[in-house]
């Protein structure tokens, strides 16, 4: 059949002639002389109720690519190839796990079906804590509340709240210890295990932003006591510094008996419990608690004692040219 059709068309070039020709009859409705294979042919792939895509034997295996084939892409027969990208595979897996953690886990029904008991009793004056409390069936929590007023997601909005328009947004604190190994056995839980009647409050009191100079200050619970040292920045090794010369004044006996206890915040100053608690010799003159994250009222005493501080010295107040012995009166 082959050898019949060619005879019978003499006009074909002898170029042609040369190589295999492939006859494929009643995919296109007639019959095609061509040399190029069915699966690449994009006639038939289209056509054909019986064609069946062309697949290699490396894909059943790992790594299921092309990557690293020994055929050269240009020999490769088969018409789909796989090529595994590491950059766009990279990227498209931070697409969806930025996408899997963007908006909230409620469908549009079960946020209506909310923001219809949610929204009326807010505009009565009812706070979210109070709605979450006397409708549990809501089953959510009341920062969820105010993080869907925040997004606009119901009805009401943030000024609605009576109380919420008179706050000024939370500040992010980047001064903050970022070693947290440093808080293991000394977090404010291990501090009230004690049951101490006396012990030291100590904090920092910024100057203005064109100054680096801040105040070190000690709160003596039990005595009411309230002193403040000038240290030229506001770094680990100067308050290691006040430290240092307080024990070298008053001698390490003195220095143990007074500073046996201290309750701090975490702010990045205080990073180095370990120099202050022990010094150049080693010895251990003191140990040093934390208070929890945003809970300065675990350490009150010095905080209202800042409150009288800055009555004499008001926010945004330069420390640059105030001495120690300013500040001593």
């Amino acid at each position: 059949m082959k050898n019949e059709i060619v005879n019978s068309t003499p006009s074909i070039p002898s170029g042609i002639l040369s190589r295999t020709i492939h006859i494929y009859s009643y995919a296109c409705g007639k019959i095609v002389l061509c040399g190029v294979k069915c699966a690449s042919c994009p006639t038939c792939n289209q056509t054909c109720p019986d064609f069946e895509k062309e697949r290699c034997n490396r894909l059943d295996r790992a790594p299921y690519v092309c990557n690293g084939c020994t055929k050269l892409i240009n020999h490769c027969t088969i018409a789909h190839k796989y090529n595994y990208n590491a950059k766009a595979a990279d990227r498209k897996y931070r697409e969806t796990l930025s996408d899997s953690r963007s908006g909230i886990s409620l469908s549009r029904h079960e946020l209506r079906l909310k923001d219809k008991v949610i929204s009326p009793l807010i505009a009565q004056g009812q706070s979210p804590y109070q709605i979450i409390t006397n409708h549990p069936e809501l089953d959510m929590s009341v920062r969820t509340v105010y993080t869907y007023l925040d997004m606009g997601l119901f009805t009401s909005r943030n000024i609605d709240l009576k109380r919420k328009v008179k706050f000024k947004p939370r500040k992010v604190h980047k001064t903050q210890i970022s070693d947290r190994k440093v808080f293991t056995g000394r977090t404010y839980s291990d501090f009230s295990e004690l049951h101490l009647d006396s012990f030291v409050e100590m904090d920092t009191v910024h100057s203005s932003n064109d100054s680096a100079k801040t105040l070190l200050t000690f709160f003596f619970t039990k005595e009411k006591l309230f002193l403040a040292f000038l240290m030229n920045r506001n770094t680990e090794g100067a308050v290691r510094l006040v430290f240092d010369r307080l024990k070298k004044r008053l001698g390490t006996y003195e220095f143990l008996s007074l500073f046996e206890h201290i309750l701090t915040d975490r702010g990045s100053e205080f990073g180095d419990p370990d120099s202050l608690e022990t010094g150049i010799t080693g010895f251990q003159r003191s140990n040093i608690y934390y208070c929890d994250p945003m809970r300065s009222g675990q350490k009150g005493g010095i905080e209202q004692a800042h409150t009288m501080l800055r009555m004499v010295l008001p926010k945004k107040t330069s420390f640059e040219f105030p001495t120690q012995w300013d500040v001593k009166v």
